[in-house]
């Protein structure tokens, strides 16, 4: 039997059509709504709009310009004080520096700290932790050296990272400041804050505690090994110039002409 193609292509429209106009139930228009947003991958939120929603501190940039863009506004220092933003400095795959915002001092070597986008076992990226224990591991105690209380583990630490220091809440001297009116944010800086005000409203994907679950010898022995000076490099074994030996190849060179990339 010969069927006609313009009269099955009609068919097929107007079938389209028919389903178009079908309507669809609140109920199943809010399952099809969870199960796009199910599949949409969330962005999480990063360090710094949420260290400048929970300090006040109002730097705008990568965390590895905030040292220097406090210059002149905000006090500086090497003293952790809470409410103040210890200021990371860019170091291994961390290229663009790290903010957090000191929560307790433990002790002159220890404090806790909030922040976000810190990952961990089990804690993805753009995530809030709080009450994260960091400790200072620098030999002069001016926490130019720290090491961060791994997220997901419950005990531990991470590696060495080095820092800038603290940046206060509060204008340097013969400084005033004055709060960016929220008219004058740009729309994406406006949305990134109301993030991070929504991020800091909800609980934390970890919560931390002082020394990582370490008993307090072990937190010790962690830091005097760590802060103590580096050993002095070795000396260098002098180099030995080695004559290259003539390699045999056979025939090889007789039938190909020369031997193979890989034996060179």
């Amino acid at each position: 039997m010969r069927v006609d193609r313009c009269g099955l292509r009609g068919v097929l429209v107007l079938a389209s059509l028919l389903i178009a106009t079908v309507p669809i139930s609140s109920a199943d228009a809010q399952a099809n709504r969870q199960q796009v947003a199910r599949a949409a991958p969330s962005i999480g939120l990063q360090c710094v709009p949420f260290a400048r929603h929970l300090s006040g501190i109002d730097i705008v940039g990568n965390a590895r310009t905030w040292w220097a863009q406090a210059e002149g506004r905000y006090e500086r220092g090497s003293q952790p004080e809470v409410g103040s933003v210890l200021n990371f400095k860019p170091s291994g795959a961390m290229r663009l520096g790290h903010v957090s915002v000191v929560s307790q001092i433990v002790s002159p070597r220890e404090i806790l700290v909030d922040h976000a986008n810190w990952p961990g076992p089990g804690v993805p990226k753009g995530r809030v932790a709080r009450n994260v224990s960091v400790i200072d591991v620098s030999p002069d105690n001016d926490w130019t050296s720290v090491r961060v209380e791994i997220h997901g583990r419950g005990s531990g630490y991470g590696r060495i990272y080095p820092t800038w220091g603290f940046i206060y809440p509060r204008a340097a001297s013969q400084t005033v400041l004055a709060a960016t009116p929220s008219s004058d944010l740009s729309p994406a800086v406006a949305r990134v804050n109301a993030r991070a005000a929504a991020a800091a409203a909800r609980p934390p994907a970890y919560v931390g505690q002082p020394g990582a679950g370490l008993e307090a010898n072990e937190l010790v022995e962690l830091a005097e090994a760590t802060s103590a000076p580096a050993p002095a490099p070795r000396a260098a074994a002098p180099v030995v110039e080695r004559q290259a030996m003539a390699r045999d190849f056979g025939d090889d060179t007789l039938m190909w002409g020369a031997p193979h990339r890989s034996l060179r």
